[in-house]
């Protein structure tokens, strides 16, 4: 073109992509040199380049090597957004292998994100919420609401943040990765702590808070994941914002950055008080496999020691703790001292020149345990004091307990099963198998049943009015039901006492 404003309009490029090694002596070296010779300047402002794709096999496609993957097929099988997803989470300077095996890994991680929004549409659906029928948005100024919500939607505030600045810095894959976090946190602790919040029988408000929590989060999120996710942001889009509210943009692709619109959600206190919770929860799950406790079976209590002594939002965590790990009661304090069995170890080689015949007092002074051990570290024994490094400090757990650390973070389980701990623990396995049971029969969320139970555990039979109510069983009896009867369908769940025969059918009519 030989109009120079064309050239001062384009030139040079804002951004351009390509694969370094594949193109980096043709196109790049000519844009070089034409920009450099013919122009005296940069050719582009911004590039992103990247290295080249193999096959899963890791070698290039061929079709002659039968590895070859065509991009129609690829696109019909594994889905177009799970092929954007497979590029924009890998790192760009890395080869990407290409093929089923990593579609699938793909898949399953975006997977996490519809089962979110799939579990919501069904209980909104049951319970006829809408944002219309709640008022607006519903749930209530959101200061007002559960910590638990306040925390998701500063969470989603924070994820706007950080993925449009790394957008806006052509790092997707930070981006990405910031996204994949935020949504396993929205799956496996926001929504396993709402379940119950959103079912049949919830208390109103807290019910209402909760819906109208997870779908402006849905709603942000789809807009953040638009550009990387076109057709599944569209789709959630669709039904969340379209289908109920007409007057807003049609199209997610239409709507802006929801940074000014999630402003007001950030609360960082709170996230960092989360955080120390969920490690605790970590903690305390790793402590009950290592004492091979089922995660159904109650335990009597969890000592925590919190970095810096406290959190926000204290009581409301504490308890979203207490239930997640499955404990009656939480206790703070300062530190394990108390709760752990210390033994001091004198070592020889450091002290013995030095004390000489002093040495069988000392000894026998750390192994009766008479000793005192100082803020520094240093140790008295027998009147004599031995420096930090020449003694080793030894704790244990004292027995029935059972000890974990992390970053300041400690937690002390009491691993101890009295009678009534176990028989809450086997109704709590046997809710669990008649929610299995109903799953497997393909019953509706909202079906009522009838249940029998055989061979049940005199103690457990206090805990069945409550199954009941977490089951929707109009009734439990603990017998057997007829032979012959083709609507029963039948089971068995291992309890502490032995295996327990279990059978149930829907009822029909309405719960008395």
């Amino acid at each position: 073109r030989e109009d120079p404003g064309y050239w001062q309009e384009w030139f040079p490029a804002d951004f351009i992509t390509e694969s370094f090694p594949g193109q980096f002596r043709n196109w790049f070296y000519s844009m070089l040199a034409m920009g450099t010779v013919l122009r005296r300047e940069p050719p582009f402002k911004a590039i992103f380049g990247y290295a080249t794709l193999f096959a899963e096999d890791g070698r290039p496609m061929h079709k002659s090597t039968g590895n070859a993957i065509d991009f129609d097929e690829a696109a019909e099988r594994m889905g177009v957004d799970v092929m954007r997803w497979l590029y924009m989470t890998a790192r760009p300077e890395e080869n990407i292998r290409f093929g089923w095996h990593a579609a699938d890994e793909a898949r399953r991680r975006l997977l996490l994100l519809w089962n979110v929004y799939s579990f919501f549409v069904t209980y909104a659906r049951l319970a006829g919420w809408t944002p219309q029928s709640a008022g607006g948005a519903g749930g209530g100024a959101v200061d007002a609401r559960p910590p638990l919500d306040r925390w998701i939607l500063s969470r989603a505030a924070g994820l706007a943040e950080t993925a449009g600045r790394e957008i806006a810095d052509y790092d997707v894959l930070e981006a990405m990765r910031a996204v994949d976090g935020f949504i396993e946190d929205l799956s496996t602790w926001y929504l396993r702590r709402s379940r119950d919040r959103m079912r049949a029988g919830a208390e109103p408000a807290d019910r209402e808070a909760a819906f109208a929590t997870l779908h402006s989060v849905l709603v942000v999120l789809a807009r953040i994941v638009a550009p990387v996710l076109p057709f599944l942001s569209e789709t959630i889009y669709q039904n969340l914002i379209v289908a109920v509210a007409p007057s807003l943009p049609d199209s997610v692709h239409l709507t802006s950055w929801p940074t000014t619109d999630t402003a007001g959600f950030r609360d960082e206190p709170l996230e960092a008080s989360m955080s120390v919770a969920m490690r605790a929860v970590e903690l305390v799950r790793t402590l009950r496999a290592q004492a091979g406790l089922r995660t159904r079976q109650p335990i009597a209590k969890l000592w925590l020691a919190l970095p810096g002594g406290d959190i926000v939002e204290r009581e409301a965590l504490l308890s979203l703790v207490a239930d997640e790990v499955n404990v009656k009661a939480i206790e703070l304090i300062g530190d394990e001292s108390d709760l752990v069995e210390r033994r001091v170890k004198v070592l020889l080689p450091k002290v013995g020149k030095r004390l000489g015949q002093k040495i069988p007092e000392v000894m026998a002074a750390a192994r009766d345990g008479r000793f005192e051990i100082h803020p520094d570290g240093s140790v008295t024994l027998a009147g004599i004091t031995v420096a930090a490094d020449e003694v080793e400090i030894q704790a244990s757990p004292k027995p029935g307990t059972a000890v974990a650390h992390d970053q300041g973070l400690v937690a002390v389980i009491d691993t101890k099963l009295t009678p009534e701990l176990v028989a809450e623990g086997d109704a709590r396995e046997l809710q669990r198998a008649i929610q299995d049971l109903r799953k497997d029969a393909s019953f509706a969320l909202d079906d009522r049943i009838e249940v029998w139970v055989d061979g049940l555990p005199a103690a457990v039979e206090a805990h069945l009015a409550q199954v009941a109510v977490e089951t929707l069983a109009d009734t439990i009896v603990t017998d057997r039901p007829a032979d012959d009867d083709p609507t029963i369908v039948r089971s068995s769940v291992e309890l502490s006492a032995g295996s327990v025969q279990l059978a149930l059918r829907r009822t029909t009519g309405v719960p008395a």
